[in-house]
């Protein structure tokens, strides 16, 4: 049994971020962020605090390729994928008109992402039961 979780990779997020409970199978863990009081500024000005952290184990969409990544819990209203994260884990990632692409910088690798209203995103397969993958 699968879950989708469709991120929307944005270049100007700090943090990979999802709300609790985007994923079923999946919970949160206390991290040290969420240990030490620390919150983020959303796009409005309002500040969230860090709820802690949940590690995100699936298969992209298009390529049925497995990955795995880290992301902080707090009350966002969807899961954004940070392009800072991306490009600090060994990635670039490319925007076009037809979509653009997450390439990782030394096996080449990459991965498609579909435009959406304007939006870049990524659709994982994430299994009810814990998988493992190269990460970003």
């Amino acid at each position: 049994e699968w879950e989708t979780l469709d991120l929307m990779v944005d270049s100007g997020a700090s943090e990979t971020v999802m709300p609790e409970g985007a994923i079923k199978s999946i919970t949160t863990q206390p991290n040290d962020a969420s240990k030490r009081g620390v919150q983020y500024e959303v796009a409005n000005g309002q500040r969230i605090p860090n709820l802690g952290e949940t590690k995100i184990a699936g298969e992209t969409d298009y390529e049925g390729r497995r990955t795995n990544f880290t992301a902080q819990v707090c009350e966002v209203s969807k899961p954004l994928l940070s392009v800072k994260r991306l490009v600090e884990s060994g990635h670039s990632v490319q925007f076009d008109h037809e979509g653009g692409q997450i390439t990782n910088r030394k096996t080449g690798e990459q991965i498609w992402l579909h435009e959406v209203n304007g939006m870049y995103h990524l659709r994982l397969w994430v299994p009810t039961k814990e998988a493992s993958g190269a990460g970003f």
